[in-house]
């Protein structure tokens, strides 16, 4: 396995699960910027006092209390951009993780998982949005369509692609002229970017000063340019600006169909800026980089906003988590809480027992262990069953719980049995219902409702009439 393979593959041996997870020492990146060394070195024990050489009575020089001098002063970072930084997985990995996991009935931490991704920047790609603006609306990236790289305005994506990639846009050509005249002494540098700037009493002085500042200097502040100015008093050095100023440089864009000659950089960029702009700035609303790219961008403000975002997400990676457990779940696995704290994912879905009496004495043995040690692995779980029980046979149990989702085997080797479930109250008895209430005669007053007719009975059949003839007399 090659380096590039070690970088870019996620293994699930550097996670760590433990309920203290998140007081474990954070993984560092490997040669990363934002990663310094300590400052001081371990020296060992210091010898006791009383075995310490004797000093003598000199005393040290004082100390040179001064201020640094402004070019040893380190320049202050840059503001984070107004960008939106999300770090994604990227896939090629992070399939190979998934697949690992499917293998595996152990569960792992989504916050590891997420951790494992942000180590190294092989693993993971960086999405970048400009968060809206007064009204709402994020404003768009702007691209140099050369590289790719990202700005926040059409003018710094215009410098970046005249600045790293000027020979696709324009030539320029040398016509020699006659030098300065005068009695220089000394002449300044950029304590930046190496440039003779040439001496103060020179009257072009001030406007290179103004022109160096804007073509390459921009990201800083003007006072702060000038006090990285450093003063050399050196004949070669005063020579080497006499030669740079006995020739002046003439620019012509290569994008005109007719060649048009420019005697000032500044002159050719507005050129560029009003006829070519669409050919070499581009815009978009999202922008995603691998890894390693971002960690080189070339705008100081959304390099420093993507630095600040991944130490944030390295001390709690809750949005990447977020992203992470919707493709976790998007392939089929399972979450749940552990002791409710830390999510976990498994492939195995986590399940209760109804209750344990209607299991082996062996099962039940394993769980009552499991439930009773918080933390403890097979050797511990072993240790404490045999050779009451066979080693076997406890292992092939252990296995039956693990692959049922009565036990959970986590990343580290540690194992938690989880409760039964609660039992089911018994329903509440409904209570009698009262009997009907007695019907009520409404009073016959003003609104009362008529009263029921009184039932019909059926009549009794009248009796046969009697003949006369035979009628008996009185």
């Amino acid at each position: 396995m090659n380096a590039e393979s070690d970088n870019t593959g996620l293994s699930l041996d550097e996670l760590k699960i433990t309920p203290q997870w998140t007081r474990a020492p954070v993984p560092s990146f490997e040669h990363h910027p934002d990663e310094k060394p300590e400052a001081r070195r371990d020296r060992g024990p210091r010898p006791p006092r009383e075995n310490r050489p004797p000093r003598g009575r000199e005393r040290r020089p004082p100390r040179d209390r001064r201020p640094p001098s402004p070019e040893r002063r380190p320049a202050a970072p840059p503001q984070p951009a107004p960008v939106e930084v999300t770090f994604l997985p990227e896939d090629t990995g992070f399939a190979a993780m998934v697949a690992t996991i499917k293998q595996s009935p152990r569960a792992y931490s989504l916050f590891d998982i997420a951790k494992l991704i942000l180590n190294k920047p092989e693993r993971h790609v960086v999405v970048l949005r400009r968060l809206p603006g007064a009204d709402g609306q994020p404003a768009p990236l702007h691209l140099a369509v050369a590289d790719g790289e990202p700005f926040l305005t059409p003018e710094e994506a215009l410098r970046h692609a005249l600045r790293r990639h000027g020979e696709k846009i324009f030539q320029t050509e040398k016509k020699p002229v006659d030098p300065p005249k005068g009695n220089f002494t000394f002449v300044n540098r950029c304590g930046i970017t190496g440039v003779w700037l040439g001496p103060p009493n020179h009257h072009e002085y001030q406007a290179t000063l103004v022109r160096h500042h804007q073509s390459r200097l921009r990201h800083m502040p003007f006072s702060e340019f000038q006090a990285r100015i450093q003063t050399v008093r050196d004949e070669a050095a005063i020579k080497a600006w006499l030669e740079s100023k006995s020739f002046v440089t003439e620019f012509q864009c290569r994008l005109d169909a007719a060649p048009v000659k420019f005697t000032t950089r500044e002159a050719l960029e507005k050129h560029v800026r009003d006829t070519h702009l669409d050919q070499i700035v581009t815009t978009a609303t999202d922008y995603r980089i691998s890894g390693p790219a971002s960690r080189q961008l070339a705008h100081p403000g959304i390099a420093e906003a993507v630095r600040q975002a991944w130490l944030n997400e390295r001390r709690f990676p809750l949005k990447t988590a977020t992203h992470v457990s919707d493709r976790l779940r998007a392939a089929g696995l399972h979450f749940f809480k552990y002791r409710k704290a830390i999510t976990c994912v498994t492939t195995v879905k986590p399940k209760r027992f109804e209750t344990l009496a209607s299991m082996s004495e062996r099962v039940q043995a394993i769980v009552h262990f499991l439930r009773t040690h918080k933390n403890a692995g097979r050797k511990q779980l072993l240790a404490a069953l045999v050779p009451a029980q066979p080693e076997d046979g406890v292992l092939a149990d252990l296995h039956w719980l693990i692959a049922e989702g009565h036990v959970v085997e986590f990343a580290d080797g540690k194992l938690w049995a989880l409760d039964d479930k609660p039992p089911i109250p018994p329903a509440a008895e409904k209570p009698p219902e009262p009997p009907p209430a007695p019907a009520t005669v409404a009073s016959a007053g003003e609104g009362a409702a008529p009263a029921a007719p009184p039932p019909v009975t059926a009549a009794e059949p009248a009796p046969p009439p009697t003949d006369p003839a035979t009628a008996p007399q009185s």
